[in-house]
């Protein structure tokens, strides 16, 4: 893995904070796996962080590993008795034998890989018709509301924090379309609806990543942002005071609200692809 060394949040806290997948994509996944007729066995979950996907992987399969470049992830990593987590990269599979796995997954981390020495060591340990499960999110949008309340969500993530965002992020913004996935037998999932600009996406009912949570919940996710602590480090922001608390201020006014426990219902833009080993 290319690490991304401007990362320096705590595992702790990006365990609690960071929200889950829907369920519908790792049916989707086993969908695909099983019609490819693959076996489960053994899976690698890399860029695993503290293992929220790497145990949705662990119900189905007899082993997996976990693995992360952040040993600060791995010591968070949720234990599961068929799950090994190890610190490594994401490019290095070299432990694993030619043609012995059958799926690899990654979740929010495939933008930090070198894809082309990745991709190569991917093709080189999966079985013939193994897959490769890669999906990821973008900053999310309240939904139900009207634009120009997104409009101060949207001025904090593209704006204030996105410059600071390692550039790595554009592949995620624009749903993993600029990587070109060397698989002759892909599938590709995009929603909202509104993202899948290219019309690349399959027909799906309903949202890859949504949640309920309250505002309280919400600012502290935000925080777990990278761009948030490379934003909070800068000395130019030094007395600017914390730039999530003045966004949640002005969504609260903005939404008419006073207190932090209110609930909003929000949606990730999400990818998820997928991809047969040939």
């Amino acid at each position: 893995m290319t690490e991304n060394k401007n990362v320096n949040y705590a595992g702790e806290a990006y365990s609690k904070f960071r929200p889950f997948y829907s369920q519908e994509i790792y049916s989707l996944i086993d969908q695909f796996h099983s019609q490819s007729h693959g076996q489960y066995n053994l899976a690698i979950d890399v860029g695993c962080g503290t293992g929220q996907s790497t145990v949705e992987t662990a119900k189905k399969f007899k082993q997996v590993y976990g693995i992360d470049t952040l040993p600060e992830q791995i010591q968070h990593g949720t234990p599961r008795d068929n799950i090994i987590y190890q610190v490594g990269p994401a490019e290095d599979l070299s432990e694993f034998q030619t043609a012995s796995v059958d799926m690899i997954t990654s979740s929010t981390a495939f933008h930090w890989f070198d894809h082309d020495v990745f991709f190569k060591e991917a093709k080189r340990v999966l079985k013939p018709n193994g897959t490769l499960a890669v999906y990821s999110y973008f900053y999310p949008a309240l939904k139900d509301v009207p634009e120009e309340i997104n409009a101060i969500v949207k001025k904090l993530t593209l704006e204030q924090l996105g410059q600071y965002a390692n550039s790595n992020v554009r592949y995620i913004q624009n749903m993993y379309r600029d990587i070109k996935f060397p698989f002759e037998n892909q599938v590709w999932y995009i929603t909202p609806k509104s993202e899948d600009t290219t019309r690349i996406s399959q027909p799906i009912l309903g949202s890859l990543m949504e949640a309920s949570m309250n505002i309280a919940r919400f600012s502290d996710y935000l925080k777990t942002s990278s761009a948030y602590y490379n934003y909070l480090e800068d000395p130019v922001n030094k007395g600017k005071g914390d730039p999530v608390d003045t966004m949640i201020e002005h969504l609260m006014r903005a939404l008419n609200i006073t207190s932090t426990d209110q609930t909003v219902d929000i949606e990730w833009p999400t990818v998820l692809v997928l991809a047969k080993n040939d």
